[in-house]
């Protein structure tokens, strides 16, 4: 079983490159030729998961962008969620010990 903290941790950083590259496409919005990068986030065997950066030929759409931030700032707060339920969980179990 694969630990819950180290798929958060890498969850978090999936999201981490997510937002960069959405930052990235918005900033580079009125470049001409210039190609939004998309990001493949997928599980690992480990049950983590792996941020995958693709170079698309389509133009940066604004829409596109602000719904991969919003779904990027919800995923980091379920992870982060994950994280501070996982350190209470601990903290009992070694309360419980004592």
């Amino acid at each position: 079983m694969a630990d819950v903290s180290g798929i958060a941790a890498t969850a978090l950083t999936a999201y981490s490159v997510r937002q960069g590259v959405a930052g990235n496409n918005m900033a580079n919005l009125n470049i001409d030729g210039f190609k939004a990068s998309s990001v493949v986030m997928q599980e690992t065997k480990t049950g983590g998961v792996n941020a995958s950066v693709t170079h698309g030929s389509d133009r940066v759409e604004i829409s596109r962008e602000a719904v991969n931030m919003l779904d990027t700032v919800n995923g980091n707060q379920a992870n982060l969620k994950t994280l501070h339920v996982a350190d209470e969980m601990a903290k009992t179990l070694l309360d419980l010990m004592a």
